[in-house]
């Protein structure tokens, strides 16, 4: 008896360590099956590196841009700036770009099924439709010329994406030396995973801040004398704007009256305002991942606290996220997460990837900033050059140590019937107003015709 008892024991734990195992496998496989189908070693899947199946990508007008068949991957669009100007949302046959479809969609653009793989019944391929205006990215690719850089537009209401374009491109059906100086970098998506130095954007995240510590900075006036004094260090402005008041400050972009309010403001309040607006935070965009940016005071002294508060220091941040910012101002401080796939048709099942809503600030001091930013258009950099669509917006010169500044040019449409938010960066350009702000009147001018 004692021995058909350990025997009974033996067996019991025998089948609870194949259970355990067979709990594991199946977990595994749910989690991971998707990932497992799309390895470059399936010869289901892949053809001498070149991925086949059956599965279309369209743009919102309905465009065509990639097939996938049996004979392997087609870039289908007949215009050569279209294929370059979606080539960071499509992706390139060898996955070095991270956030093309085909890398993070792959499974569901070759129909697989967790229940019966990629081969089954219903596995006729997926049509996977994107947010993205065809006419709006060929108008973002043509207008930043032969500069690197990025241009995002979205609406600030929904979350959908019209135009992410990444400059370095190349057409993935004649594709050129991709050793060259030029195309250094050209598997990054800068949009989403771009990192820069903001310069004078940021001092809109330094203005709420203000807004919402400072009880007299409405009040306040600043005296800029080409610059100001800091410890004993020179704080240089481009202007000389004598006194002036919190929205002439922002309109002139001076940096003498902004230094003076980031030691205001201080680093506590000032970091907190930096992580509210995103910029130390990744956000997960149609399955992509985006960079986290860089805002830290900890070796900051008065002179550092200055020069971060004017966009400079060691400031970094990702397009993207500015998007996300500029779209939560634009909508009373409620943040809008931004999506590029639509949906992805399925017989079994339909994915709609949407948006979700986040708060940034207040409403109260969304509404301010959105009168500041109203102004800078108005009164600095021209508001007819926007037509109708009452343009909100700040540019930003950033000083970079290899080369000519970096133009930004960010902002919203006021007019929530067109309800855009866009960011430009344009690489080593020099004056925003002079090249980011003409891409930005061009693209806009397509998208709202989009919309």
């Amino acid at each position: 008896m004692k021995r058909i008892g350990t025997r009974a024991k033996i067996l019991i734990v025998v089948i609870f360590y194949f259970a355990a195992c067979f709990g594991v496998f199946f977990y595994q496989y749910g989690k991971n099956a998707s990932k497992w189908v799309v390895h470059p070693a399936n010869q289901d899947v892949y053809h001498n590196g070149v991925p086949t199946g059956k599965g279309t990508v369209v743009s919102a007008d309905g465009t065509v841009l990639l097939t996938l068949d049996q004979n392997g991957t087609t870039y289908a669009a007949e215009d050569a700036t279209l294929r370059k100007a979606t080539l960071h949302l499509v992706g390139d046959l060898q996955d070095n770009i991270t956030t093309g479809v085909l890398k993070t969609q792959k499974s569901k653009l070759i129909g697989y099924d967790l229940l019966n793989g990629v081969y089954s019944p219903f596995s006729a391929g997926n049509t996977v439709k994107l947010t993205i205006d065809a006419d709006t990215s060929k108008a973002a690719y043509k207008a930043l010329g032969d500069y690197k850089g990025t241009v995002g537009v979205y609406n600030y209401k929904t979350g959908e994406i019209l135009c992410m374009v990444s400059k370095p491109s190349y057409d993935p059906n004649d594709p050129p030396d991709l050793t060259s100086d030029y195309y250094e970098g050209v598997y990054i998506n800068r949009f989403m995973n771009g990192l820069y130095t903001p310069g004078s954007v940021f001092k809109v995240i330094t203005a709420a801040a203000a807004i919402d510590t400072i009880d007299d900075i409405e009040t306040q006036t600043f005296t800029c004398k080409g610059g100001i004094e800091i410890n004993g260090e020179w704080i240089k402005c481009t202007g000389n704007h004598g006194n002036i008041s919190f929205d002439e400050a922002l309109a002139k972009s001076c940096n003498a009256a902004f230094a003076t309010i980031a030691n205001e403001v201080g680093k506590e309040a000032l970091l907190e305002h930096a992580a509210d607006a995103g910029v130390t935070s990744s956000f997960t965009v149609s399955g992509a991942k985006t960079f986290k940016g860089n805002f830290g005071l900890s070796k900051a002294d008065e002179v550092g606290l200055a020069w971060a508060g004017i966009g400079q220091y060691t400031d970094m941040v990702n397009p993207m996220q500015y998007l996300i910012y500029m779209g939560a101002i634009a909508n009373g401080g409620q943040a809008v997460t931004p999506y590029y796939i639509d949906s992805s048709s399925k017989l079994l099942n339909k994915v709609n990837l949407g948006s979700k809503e986040d708060r940034m600030l207040s409403a109260d001091t969304a509404a301010q900033l959105k009168d500041m930013m109203r102004n800078n258009v108005e009164s600095e950099y021209g508001d007819s050059k926007f037509g109708n669509l009452k343009i909100c917006a700040k540019t930003g010169t950033a000083e970079v140590d290899d080369g000519r500044p970096h133009a930004w040019f960010v902002g919203f449409s006021a007019d929530e019937s067109v309800p855009l938010a866009f960011v430009v960066v344009v690489e080593h350009s020099g004056s925003a107003s002079s090249v980011a702000i003409p891409v930005a009147q061009k693209v806009l001018e397509s998208a709202q015709k989009a919309l």
